[in-house]
């Protein structure tokens, strides 16, 4: 009888025991971001470079990553949380995410992505004028689509891991996604204030090799706030439109609907 009692205390300490832990605050756990962006084609709007970004100076590095979609603090630049890294003046040269690289943003991390340009000879005929030179017509919204479309699969031999690809035939670089008109070239008859230093978005397909591995392809209609088919000075730049698709398993098909 007096084991059992015994027993009754002992367990009666012991509820009370647990009763009072239990009224201590559970520790806290910081959320963690668990968006996933499966295989699929992405419209993204006004996502913001540098927008304090003007003519005379080099933009603040803006890093994005179309793995996980979303923007990646310059911190991070030596990890593979991003793909794309937008430099030089407004944003407008980009980079891809490799580790090996010397002159990727992403050397001595873990990155191992590419990237390259398509140009379609029968789509620039119809606005391009040659290297440096404005176009002979501001190209339409659909030509942009076309030739996204266009591009189906993946050719590894063009990756390029330690330059960029920026302006057209500007400052002394090659083939580019945007033409850079520094004189105001494209609309003499306009205020020369109003059209100098005015980038024209072309439409030119990015091939991308992500730091992780995957494929992607983007093309970028506007580097101004809302994205206006004709830019002038009076447009915020420093605010990215463009559509990308990403294919998530580990194949180079990029014929994604």
């Amino acid at each position: 009888m007096k084991k059992i009692s015994i027993l009754c205390v002992a367990l009666a300490i012991l509820a009370i025991a647990c009763s009072k832990g239990s009224d201590t605050e559970p520790e806290k756990v910081t959320p963690v971001d668990t968006t996933t962006i499966n295989t699929g084609v992405f419209m993204l709007y006004n996502i913001a470079a540098d927008t304090a970004a003007n003519s005379s100076n080099a933009a603040k590095a803006f890093y994005y990553s179309l793995e996980d979609q979303k923007v990646i603090p310059a911190s991070q630049a030596q990890t593979s949380n991003w793909d794309l890294a937008f430099t030089g003046t407004y944003n407008s040269s980009i980079y891809a995410n490799n580790g090996k690289a010397q002159y990727s943003p992403g050397y001595g991390g873990p990155g191992k992505g590419g990237i390259y340009m398509e140009m379609n000879s029968g789509i620039d005929g119809t606005y391009y004028n040659g290297e440096g030179k404005p176009f002979t017509m501001i190209p339409s919204r659909n030509l942009f689509d076309s030739a996204f479309s266009l591009v189906k699969t993946v050719n590894e031999g063009l990756f390029k891991t330690n330059e960029s690809i920026g302006l057209d035939h500007f400052s002394g670089s090659g083939d580019g996604w945007a033409f850079y008109d520094f004189y105001g070239q494209q609309f003499p008859d306009q205020p020369y204030d109003s059209v100098t230093h005015v980038c024209y978005n072309m439409p030119r397909t990015l091939v991308v090799r992500t730091a992780k591995g995957n494929y992607a392809k983007v093309i970028i209609y506007s580097i101004y706030k809302d994205a206006p088919v004709i830019p002038t000075r009076s447009y915020k730049p420093g605010f990215i439109t463009f559509k990308y698709a990403i294919q998530k398993d580990g194949t180079k098909n990029l014929d994604i609907k």
